[in-house]
C-alpha cells in the first residue's frame, strides 16, 4: 500500500505538494521521478519499504507507481510496479486485463500515460486537469488548489491519454463447479483459506481487525491456522454498551489470540470528528458513523503492527445486508446486490481505506480476493439470503459450521458502527452541534444533495471547510441501495 500521485505538467513542485498531503499513506519513505513531460511519485508504508519493486519501478523508457497488491495465478504476491512494467512491455495497453489484485496505479512511457483501478475499487484514485495538464492522486485532498473539477476513477476502469476513460474486463478465474450447498460450502472454505494464507506469506501481517461478528471471526480463525502469534483488535464505548467488545473477547478467547481492545467515549469522538471527516472525504452520515469506529480501530492496531487483515467484502458478495431482505423479487435482489458491490468503493471501502491510511496502517481483505469473488458470483442468491426467515450469509455460516462455535456462526449481522457504538454517539454530537451552530438549515447543498438530518448538516459544514470546491461534494455517494432503486 502506498500514496501515489503525479502530473503530466512535469511540475515537481506540484508533485511534492500532493505527496506531502498523502504523507500519512506512506511516512516511511518517498520516491520521485520527474522530467519535462512528467512528474510522479509515491510515499511508502513501513510494511512496504523493504520490498524492492513493489511500489515503484523505472526502466529506460517506462515508469510506474502502484498502491495495492498484485498476485500471480498460483497465488503468490508479485513485486507490483516491476510486474506492471514487464507486463506492459509484453502485452501493451491490454495488460490491465491480465492483472489480479487490489490496485490503483500509473504507468507512463514516452508516448502514453495510463491510470487504472481494480474491479472492486479497493484502492482509490482521483484525477483532474489544470491548463490542460493531468493531475492524479490517491486521495482527492491532494488535488486541492490544483484542480477545480475533480473526478474519481471508477472501479474496473482504465484511463489513457489517447483513449480517455474506458472500462476493462477484469481477469476471470476458472473456479470449481458445484451441485449442492454442501459442495459450495466446502469450496468456499478452501478458497478463503488460500486467500488468507496468500496475504500472510510475506510476514507483514500482524493481526486482524475483530468485531466479533461472522466475517472478521472467520478471517481471524483462518489466520490463526497459519500464524500462532496472531493479534486481534476491537474497539467500543464500554463493555456494557458495545456488543462488539463482548463478542470479540469471546472469539479471541476461543482462538487464543493476543487480544487488544480500546474503549472510547463521546468527548473523544467530538475531538477527532473533524479529522475523521477530512480523511474520509465524505459527509454521508452512515459513512461518518462507520468511519469513527474505523478510526479508533486503526489507531489501536497501528500501535502493535503495520498491517492487518479484515473481513470487508463478505456482506457485499455473500448477501450480508438486511436491506436485501426488502427486495420485492429475485430480480431486484440481484440488482440490489450488484448495486452494493458497485458502490462499495464509495462507501464501506472508502471509510476503511481512509481510516487505515490516516494511521499509516496497511489492510488486506481476503473476502475480496479475485478467486473468492469469482466463486461467490456463482453462488445462487437463494443460498446467500436463505429461506422464509431470509437468513443473511447463510452459505458462509454453513461453510464454517463445526469450525467455529454455533453462537458465533448464528450471530445476526450488525452494522459496524452500531456494534462499536459509534453511531449513536456520533449522531448525538452532530445533532447537538447542528442545532447550536451558526449553520444554514437549508438541507439542499449547492450540488442539490439532500442532507438527511441535523447531524449530517453539521458533517457537511465540516466537509465544506476542508473541501470548498463544488466538484468535491459531488463525489459523495449514499450507501443504502434502497434509496437508489427504481
Amino acid at each position: 500500500m502506498a500514496g501515489i500521485s503525479g502530473t503530466s505538467s512535469g511540475s515537481e513542485d506540484a508533485l511534492n505538494l500532493m505527496l506531502g498531503r498523502l504523507h500519512h499513506r506512506g511516512p516511511e519513505s518517498q520516491w520521485v521521478h520527474s522530467d519535462e513531460r512528467l512528474a510522479l511519485g509515491c510515499c511508502v508504508l513501513p510494511s512496504e519499504a523493504h520490498h524492492s519493486g513493489r511500489t515503484h519501478s523505472q526502466t529506460a523508457d517506462t515508469v510506474a507507481v502502484i498502491d495495492g497488491h498484485l498476485y500471480s495465478e498460483d497465488g503468490m504476491q508479485l513485486p507490483g510496479a516491476d510486474f506492471l512494467v514487464s507486463l506492459y512491455n509484453k502485452f501493451g495497453p491490454a495488460f490491465v486485463e491480465r492483472l489480479d489484485g487490489d490496485f490503483a496505479f500509473c504507468l507512463a512511457t514516452d508516448s502514453e500515460l495510463i491510470l487504472a483501478r481494480d474491479a472492486v475499487g479497493v484502492r482509490p484514485l482521483f484525477y483532474g486537469y489544470k491548463y490542460g495538464a493531468l493531475y492524479f492522486a490517491s486521495e482527492m485532498k491532494a488535488l486541492l488548489g490544483l484542480c477545480v473539477q475533480v473526478e474519481e476513477l471508477p472501479a474496473g476502469h482504465v484511463y489513457t491519454q489517447r483513449q480517455g476513460l474506458q472500462p476493462f474486463q477484469s481477469l476471470q478465474y476458472s473456479v470449481p463447479e458445484f451441485d449442492s450447498p454442501e459442495e459450495a460450502a466446502r469450496i468456499l472454505v478452501d478458497l478463503l483459506r488460500e486467500a488468507v494464507e496468500m496475504r500472510l506469506k510475506d510476514g507483514n501481517v500482524g493481526g486482524v481487525l475483530l468485531s466479533g461478528g461472522l466475517d472478521s471471526s472467520i478471517i481471524a480463525y483462518l489466520a490463526k491456522e497459519f500464524q500462532s502469534d496472531l493479534k486481534t483488535f476491537t474497539i467500543g464505548t464500554g463493555i456494557n454498551d458495545s456488543e462488539d467488545l463482548r463478542r470479540a473477547r469471546e472469539v479471541a478467547q476461543y482462538l487464543g489470540s493476543e487480544h487488544y481492545d480500546y474503549i472510547y467515549g463521546e468527548r473523544e469522538i467530538e475531538q477527532v470528528l473533524p479529522q475523521v471527516i477530512y480523511h474520509l472525504e465524505s459527509f454521508d452520515e452512515d459513512c461518518v458513523y462507520g468511519a469513527v469506529a474505523n478510526y479508533f480501530a486503526a489507531r489501536l492496531a497501528a500501535q502493535h503492527t503495520d498491517c492487518v487483515l479484515c473481513g470487508e467484502g463478505a456482506d457485499e458478495f455473500l448477501g450480508g445486508y438486511h436491506e436485501l431482505k426488502e427486495a420485492r423479487n429475485e430480480a431486484e435482489l440481484v440488482q440490489l446486490t450488484e448495486d452494493l458491490i458497485g458502490n462499495a468503493y464509495h462507501t464501506g471501502l472508502q471509510r476503511l481505506d481512509r481510516m487505515m491510511a490516516a494511521h499509516s496502517l496497511e489492510f488486506r481483505p481476503p473476502f475480496l480476493d479475485g478467486r473468492v469473488t469469482s466463486f461467490c458470483s456463482k453462488i445462487p442468491m437463494a443460498w446467500k439470503v436463505y429461506g422464509e426467515e431470509k437468513v443473511e450469509k447463510w452459505i458462509l455460516r454453513k461453510a464454517f459450521a463445526g469450525l467455529l462455535p454455533d453462537h458465533i456462526l448464528s450471530r445476526v449481522k450488525q452494522p459496524f458502527a452500531s456494534g462499536a457504538s459509534s453511531a449513536k454517539l456520533t449522531e448525538m454530537i452532530g445533532q447537538r452541534a447542528g442545532r447550536g451552530g451558526d449553520y444554514s438549515y437549508n438541507r439542499q447543498t449547492e450540488s442539490d444533495i439532500l442532507l438527511k438530518s441535523e447531524a449530517e448538516i453539521y458533517y457537511y459544514h465540516i466537509f465544506k471547510e476542508k473541501f470548498s470546491e463544488a466538484s468535491y461534494e459531488k463525489l459523495v455517494t449514499r450507501w443504502d441501495p434502497l434509496t437508489r432503486r427504481q
